[in-house]
C-alpha cells in the first residue's frame, strides 16, 4: 500500500455510518451501475463479516473486501471485492487479498478459503493461489465461478 492509501479492517460493529454508507455506494457504483448487474447486494451477510476498506489520502474509500465464516462447512469465504475503476490495475487487490488471506489463514489455519470469481477476473486469482471448483453460472447477468485457495 502506497503512503497515498490506507487500509484497516472492522467489524460490523467497529464501522461507523459513514463507513457502511461508503460500502454500499462504492458495491452499488462497480457492480450494480457500472456493471449492469441486478442482484440484491444487501444480502444480510456484512453483520458477520469482517471488512477491509481501502482509502486514499482523501479518505474516500476506493476499495473493499469482506470475509465470513462458514462455520457448518469449515470455511471462510471472501466477498465483494471491488475497487473504483481509477485504482483498478495499481496492485491494491493483491495487497487487499495477500492480506486478507494471512488474516484468515492466521484466524482459521483448518478452515478452506473460498470465493466465487466474476470468470474474466480467475487470472488475477490464479496468481495468488486459487484454482477453479464446479461449473461456470449466472450470478445477476454475470457468469462466476468458484475458487479455491490451494495454498
Amino acid at each position: 500500500m502506497t503512503a497515498s492509501m490506507l487500509m484497516i479492517y472492522k467489524t460490523f460493529e467497529q464501522l461507523t455510518r459513514d463507513d457502511i454508507y461508503a460500502i454500499a455506494k462504492l458495491r452499488q457504483d462497480v457492480f450494480i451501475v457500472e456493471q449492469n448487474s441486478i442482484y440484491q447486494d444487501l444480502d444480510g451477510l456484512d453483520q458477520n463479516s469482517i471488512h477491509y476498506l481501502i482509502n486514499d489520502k482523501n479518505g474516500q474509500l476506493v476499495g473493499y473486501g469482506r470475509y465470513r465464516e462458514v462455520e457448518s462447512l469449515r470455511k471462510v469465504k471472501i466477498e465483494r471485492v471491488v475497487f473504483l475503476s481509477e485504482v483498478r490495475g495499481m496492485g491494491k487487490g493483491e495487497v487487499l487479498l495477500k492480506q486478507m488471506l494471512a488474516d484468515i489463514s492466521r484466524s482459521y489455519p483448518e478452515y478452506e478459503i473460498v470465493l466465487s470469481s466474476q470468470t474474466y477476473a480467475c487470472q488475477f486469482y490464479h496468481r495468488l493461489g486459487f484454482v477453479e471448483f464446479g461449473e461456470p453460472y449466472d450470478d445477476g447477468g454475470i457468469e462466476h465461478i468458484g475458487m479455491l485457495y490451494s495454498q
